[in-house]
């Protein structure tokens, strides 16, 4: 049993531990929005993809302005399409900031990638 003098170093003991464990980093949710910023930090495009590991897949090879994100920006962004990848057979949903960029965006697609669904505004 503790005595009353080992009381304040078992109090100051308890307080470093809780320190320690309020310190220790999150776990990072990379998530499933690919989302491309301007130089402001404005999101200009978003892709939703099924898996943090597949938009990390993608993230890997895209542009720097380009990161996985946990939270959709879609809501601020007017014009959309859908697009499918072949390989892996896949549909994903693409969002830009307006109907000039999306069609711009798409007039060249990758290799493997398609305009399923034309750009149409919000």
């Amino acid at each position: 049993m503790p005595t009353r003098s080992s009381f304040p170093f078992l109090l100051a003991a308890a307080a470093l531990a809780l320190a320690g464990c309020a310190n220790q980093p999150k776990a990072v949710s990379w998530g499933k929005y690919l989302v491309y910023r301007d130089a402001a930090g404005a999101p200009t495009m978003q892709i939703d993809y099924p898996s943090e590991s597949f938009c990390r897949q993608v993230e890997s090879v895209a542009s720097r302005n380009a990161k996985c994100e946990p939270d959709s920006t879609a809501a601020r962004l007017q014009a959309r399409a859908t697009l499918w990848y072949n390989p892996p057979d896949l549909m994903v949903e693409a969002h830009y900031a307006d109907l000039a960029n999306c069609q711009k965006a798409n007039s060249q697609m990758a290799q493997g990638v398609h305009l399923e669904k034309p750009c149409t505004a919000k």
